[in-house]
């Protein structure tokens, strides 16, 4: 049977620092993109599968996101604080008392994609097998990415890994979308740290999992990233 995903992670407490001087008085996630702050993209993905709570880290002008998220009358929003960024798997450590001991969507809040017929949030929720699973990352074709570093992807995006993988949409990119099971977090260092340290362990032990998307991607990180994905959404309904 399927699983069904109950709780969010959004990761939203980020200096921002590419997107100076916007972030030196809004917060990352609610930089507006096409007219609203970009994490309500991330947000109307999470209404439409249906989900029922969020956890939310902040930190960079933190007042901001929880007045933000004080009017949000449709899901219940716990709010992580951070006295300085931890970085994605401080983040995720940090917030561990609130995330339960059942698996988690875990966005960045500068993401926005677009859905096919059956959208990426149910596709994840439908692959995820809590036995041989700690992470299934979403990843999308780097030709189809707007928005991207380079990276260290293909260190955990592999054809052995990989759930329908294809050499024509290779390489692929992690999206910053996916579901990890809170356990993961037992053993986690305190403080500071990549997320990556805790992927790494997953894939020594098989239990990291990739699944391409089948939508358009956008991480809207940069000025100019946030331009080009403004010019694609005049023709994209996300």
């Amino acid at each position: 049977m399927p699983t069904r995903i109950k709780k969010a992670m959004l990761l939203a407490a980020g200096y921002g620092t590419r997107l100076k001087p916007l972030t030196d008085h809004t917060p990352k996630p609610l930089v507006p993109v096409a007219g609203r702050p970009m994490i309500e993209y991330a947000l109307d993905k999470l209404r439409v599968y249906g989900i029922e709570e969020i956890v939310i880290n902040v930190s960079h002008l933190k007042a901001q996101l929880v007045n933000y998220f004080a009017a949000e009358k449709n899901l219940r929003v716990t709010i992580s604080e951070e006295a300085e960024p931890l970085e994605t798997g401080g983040g995720l450590k940090q917030a561990a008392p609130f995330l339960g001991d059942e698996p988690v969507f875990a966005i960045n809040s500068d993401i926005l994609w677009t859905d096919d017929s059956d959208t990426a949030l149910n596709r994840l929720a439908q692959t995820w097998d809590d036995a041989k699973m700690d992470f299934l990352l979403l990843a999308q074709s780097k030709s189809r990415a707007v928005g991207h570093d380079k990276g260290e992807d293909h260190l955990f995006i592999k054809p052995e890994n990989t759930l329908g993988w294809s050499n024509a949409d290779a390489p692929y990119i992690i999206s910053g979308i996916g579901i990890f099971h809170p356990r993961v977090l037992r053993e986690a260092p305190d403080g500071k740290f990549s997320v990556k340290i805790l992927w790494l362990k997953a894939l020594a032990q098989s239990r990291l999992f990739c699944l391409p998307h089948h939508g358009r991607w956008f991480q809207t990180g940069t000025l100019d990233d946030i331009r080009k994905t403004e010019e694609a959404l005049k023709q994209l309904p996300l």
